[in-house]
């Protein structure tokens, strides 16, 4: 059904989708994160703005819904 070369292309292209969804949502939360250190009702939590975007590079979704729940939902501080 599926040959060496029509796995190893599915393969790269979700490998590249991966790669584009990562560098998007970690520009998304660097330029966030630069918003919420600026801003005076809130403070950024536990790292820099730009080690907060090196994690979601790495991470992925997961880290980039960690940082919206620490900084932007019911749960983050007041």
């Amino acid at each position: 059904m599926f040959d060496t070369q029509t796995l190893m292309l599915w393969s790269v292209a979700i490998a590249t989708i991966t790669a584009f969804i990562h560098i998007a949502f970690s520009v998304a939360i660097f330029n966030d994160a630069i918003n919420v250190k600026s801003s005076d009702s809130k403070s950024l939590q536990f790292v820099s703005p730009f080690f907060w975007m090196l994690a979601v590079l790495l991470g992925g979704v997961l880290i980039a819904a960690l940082y919206w729940l620490i900084h932007h939902s019911t749960l983050a501080k007041e």
